[in-house]
């Protein structure tokens, strides 16, 4: 599953949360505030221009790797769940 990066409009806090692209959160259980959460693009490293192209093509093959590892990891945990028959 993806993670995403959200803030609090309310208490400032930010949270890296894993969950599906279906789902989208709205409410802070931090500060129990409805509808203030914003979701904040977690590829905003390539924007950067003080760093190079080769530095940069680095950061998204590491994204890569990590991103194979996390589904691999995950793909073994549904593979030993499990699931009744109703």
């Amino acid at each position: 599953m993806p993670k995403y990066v959200y803030e609090c409009k309310e208490c400032g806090i930010t949270k890296e949360i894993v969950h599906s692209m279906q789902e989208k959160l709205k409410d802070c259980e931090e500060c129990d505030t409805i509808e203030s959460l914003i979701r904040i693009p977690s590829f905003n490293f390539l924007r950067h221009n003080d760093i190079g192209k080769a530095a940069k093509g680095e950061m998204v093959k590491d994204f890569i790797e990590e991103s194979r590892n996390e589904l691999k990891e995950d793909k073994k945990g549904l593979l030993r769940k499990e699931y009744s028959n109703d």
